[in-house]
């Protein structure tokens, strides 16, 4: 007989936690204060997600911020605003149960042009915004294995570049998501508001384990690393 014991650390505190990263992040330092903050949500169906994004929304709010929730999903939910909506209403996150607007509309703004010369897409309602703060989990992808997997690299890129912007990522293959991908990210931590990610890592039994708070400047620094400690819980 073989018994397998694996570490399962889990977050207590979730609702903590979050308002305590948020607070000793540096996000007042980017956002001016009293502005718009828009919070990238996406269509994965995270451990917690409802009161992860309900505690960001009132933290936000707490500070003098006036956020919104923008989706954050690319193609999903068949690429329409409202399929999108009922993705996110799925998980609770609807303008009644979080207190702000829900924007789902797929209108995007060309940025720049990638590395193979496409241009770069990125959603209108978080460009407009003072600051864009994104949400998302870090763990390995079904798809493909790469520096830069399922995480807040992919929802900048991805995520947010709605329609367009998965598009013109996926139809590249592998090299669109292990090179452009990353290219691309890079190209719009420097030219959107991009102020705070929020990594969720979640243990072998899918509960919270770890929530780590990504500054622009260290985004691209930290994350492989975990998603290297969500492959190995």
């Amino acid at each position: 007989r073989v018994r397998q014991n694996i570490v399962q650390p889990r977050v207590e505190d979730v609702p903590g936690t979050i308002r305590r990263l948020i607070r000793e992040s540096r996000l007042a330092e980017r956002v001016p204060a009293g502005g718009t903050i828009a919070v990238g949500v996406g269509s994965r169906g995270i451990k917690n997600m409802t009161v992860m994004v309900r505690t960001t929304i009132d933290t936000l709010k707490e500070m003098g911020y006036k956020p919104f929730i923008v989706a954050a999903m690319g193609s999903h939910g068949g690429a329409t605003p409202e399929g999108q909506r009922e993705l996110l209403a799925g998980y609770d996150v609807t303008a009644e149960k979080m207190g702000v607007p829900v924007k789902t509309d797929m209108e995007t703004v060309v940025l720049g042009t990638n590395p193979v010369g496409l241009p770069i897409y990125f959603d209108r309602n978080a460009h407009g915004a003072d600051g864009i703060l994104l949400l998302n989990r870090v763990k390995p992808h079904s798809d493909f294995h790469a520096t830069y997997e399922s995480g807040i690299v992919k929802m900048l890129t991805i995520g947010l570049g709605k329609r367009d912007g998965a598009t013109q990522v996926h139809k590249l293959g592998l090299r669109g998501l292990k090179e452009v991908l990353p290219a691309v990210g890079r190209f719009l931590l420097a030219n959107t508001k991009f102020a705070l990610g929020l990594a969720v890592l979640e243990n072998g039994r899918d509960e919270t384990a770890e929530i780590v708070a990504l500054e622009p400047e260290n985004l691209f620094d930290q994350e492989p690393g975990l998603l290297e400690k969500a492959r190995s819980l």
